[in-house]
Order: structure tokens, then C-alpha cells, then sequence
């Protein structure tokens, strides 16, 4: 809560380029996140009720949280196009 990113994104001083790096940088986290979801929901050991929930989590990340993650592409001007996950990412 008292992070500097997350402090001066909250009180607007956080740089446009700052930003545009984070939310594309989620974005790919995102993607590889909703994968492995998918792929564990997909292990012949996982329980088929938890499978579902795995895979609709997955889903969610995809949908809902791409949807948002498009919406600042818009709203900013943001093109991930060509663009790598980094390291820590």
C-alpha cells in the first residue's frame, strides 16, 4: 500500500511511460497466468470440480481482466504490439 509505484499511481504523479510499461507488462503476465490455469485445470490429477474452477479462472483472466487491460490501451494510446514479457514478469 505505501509502494512508491502505487502511491503515485493512485495520486496521479506516477509518469505515462511508467504506466504503459506495467499495463503491458500485465497484460503478457496475464496470458501466461490464464495458461497455467488451464494447464493444471487439464492434470488427470486434479479433481474435475476443481478443474472447472481452474478453467473458468483462466477464462476470467482472459475475458474480464483483458477487457480492462484493452480499455487502457485505448484510453492511452498503449500498442503492445511486438512487445516481451521481461524477466520478473
Amino acid at each position: 500500500e505505501n509502494h512508491p509505484f502505487l502511491v503515485a499511481m493512485v495520486d496521479g504523479t506516477l509518469p505515462v511511460e511508467n504506466f504503459r510499461y506495467y499495463v503491458i507488462q500485465d497484460a503478457l503476465y496475464l496470458k501466461d497466468f490464464a495458461d497455467c490455469l488451464r494447464r493444471l485445470g487439464d492434470n488427470a490429477n486434479v479433481d474435475p470440480k476443481e478443474s472447472k474452477r481452474l478453467h473458468d479462472l483462466a477464462k476470467g483472466a482472459e475475458e474480464d481482466e483483458m477487457a480492462l487491460h484493452r480499455g487502457f490501451f485505448d484510453k492511452w494510446g498503449i500498442d503492445a504490439t511486438n512487445a516481451e514479457a521481461m524477466p520478473n514478469t
